[in-house]
């Protein structure tokens, strides 16, 4: 089962946000992943520090952009709010807030990036497939790892490896992480699995703050 969206560019880079940490963070993103464009592990390697430095600053993201949405697509209250993507969609960063209590789906990212816990605690269980794929609606989920965040903590993506993921927030208040994805996280079409029926399906995420133009598009067509 693939997903391969491919999304029409933007008319230009789009900012949510006035921060310039957050632009100089970016910045810095977009020079040494071009760089390091045929290494992403180097590439996530060279990043880190600075995403580090980002994310012990605590006064650049805005409160209305760490807080949950009743309405969001993800369930359970989960706000993904879109802080900035680049023009040709190859870039994206966003908040992610979770309540309580609560648990993102199990799923995927398509891309390399970094998470890095912003605010809160959480539990991450990673997931590794280990069936081939060949079954349309089918995944076999094996759990490799259940580890404890703390502000502060970053995690690697760089597909399959660490690609799969549930997070729930532990902390009594909601939890905040910070998300740098090398494509346009929110609107592509990507994987939820289920593991207790070995099943996935697509999803399509979005924003709590920017619209998809694809999923306009769907609506359009159903109408």
């Amino acid at each position: 089962m693939t997903n391969d969206t491919i999304l029409e560019p933007l008319p230009e880079d789009q900012w949510f946000i006035e921060s310039q940490e957050l632009r100089s963070f970016v910045a810095t993103v977009r020079e040494i992943s071009a760089i390091t464009a045929g290494d992403r592990t180097q590439t996530l390697a060279r990043l880190e520090p600075y995403f580090q430095e980002l994310l012990a600053q605590q006064q650049w993201l805005p409160e209305k952009f760490a807080q949950i949405n009743p309405e969001s697509k993800m369930g359970g209250g989960i706000g993904q709010w879109l802080l900035y993507r680049a023009k040709d969609r190859s870039l994206s960063v966003f908040s992610l807030v979770i309540p309580p209590g609560s648990t993102t789906p199990v799923h995927d990212h398509l891309a390399w990036g970094l998470i890095g816990l912003y605010k809160g605690n959480q539990e991450e269980t990673v997931y590794r497939r280990v069936d081939n794929g060949d079954t349309e609606g089918h995944a076999q989920l094996q759990v490799t790892e259940v580890r404890s965040l703390q502000p502060g903590d970053i995690y690697r993506l760089l597909p399959p490896d660490g690609d799969i993921h549930a997070v729930k927030t532990t902390s009594q208040s909601a939890s905040v992480s910070i998300h740098i994805l090398g494509n346009d996280a929110g609107c592509i079409l990507r994987h939820q699995f289920i593991p207790e029926s070995h099943s996935v399906k697509s999803f399509r995420s979005g924003y709590s703050n920017a619209p998809c133009k694809e999923e306009e598009e769907k609506k359009h067509v159903q109408v």
